[in-house]
């Protein structure tokens, strides 16, 4: 079976989306905090969102409008109320050096012409974390996750049944290695 991964109901296209404010992006991290403390909680923050169809510059325009590293590629399914996540995507796709994908053919897809759904990261290649594993890790650990890979971002999903999570908030790389580093020199 095929797992579907979801927005919850209030996230909203960026066209709707309010200035984000800086919740708790001022204070600092203790390494034993709960790396819940670090999430981007959607339930207090609209996401940001972008279609697949639409190109990286606008989408990087996005990014830099709203303050934000990342935006949900979502799509809305027509038997669906909530609009499915196909993929992330984040500045670090946009502007990195290697390859972008094929699109089918042998020729590699002009970045110049590339569109979100070209570059994102598909849903099912997303590195996912369950709310409730999370909950009991520590900001350190998240952070010592984070070292070592190619990773930006973690989605945060919830389990809203067999076969449907739903996207609860995105953790930052970038983010917690701040908020850990104020009095740590992590």
């Amino acid at each position: 079976m095929e797992t579907t991964l979801v927005a919850l109901p209030r996230v909203r296209a960026p066209a709707d989306f309010v200035e984000r404010s800086a919740i708790e992006d001022d204070t600092y991290l203790e390494p034993g905090d709960s790396a819940f403390y670090a999430l981007t909680d959607f339930r207090r923050e609209s996401p940001g969102t972008i279609q697949p169809r639409v190109s990286i510059d606008a989408a990087l325009a996005e990014m830099n409008r709203l303050g934000v590293h990342a935006l949900l590629v979502t799509e809305e399914a027509s038997n669906q109320e909530d609009p499915q996540i196909l993929g992330l995507i984040t500045e670090y796709d946009i502007q990195r050096v290697r390859p972008h994908r094929y699109d089918g053919t042998s020729a590699i897809i002009k970045p110049k012409y590339a569109s979100v759904g070209d570059v994102m990261t598909p849903s099912t290649e997303l590195s996912l974390v369950h709310l409730e594993s999370l909950q009991t890790l520590a900001a350190f650990e998240v952070y010592e996750m984070f070292q070592g890979t190619g990773l930006t971002h973690l989605l945060v999903v919830e389990t809203q049944g067999d076969d449907l999570f739903a996207a609860r908030g995105l953790l930052s790389r970038a983010a917690l290695a701040r908020r850990l580093r104020r009095n740590h020199g992590i």
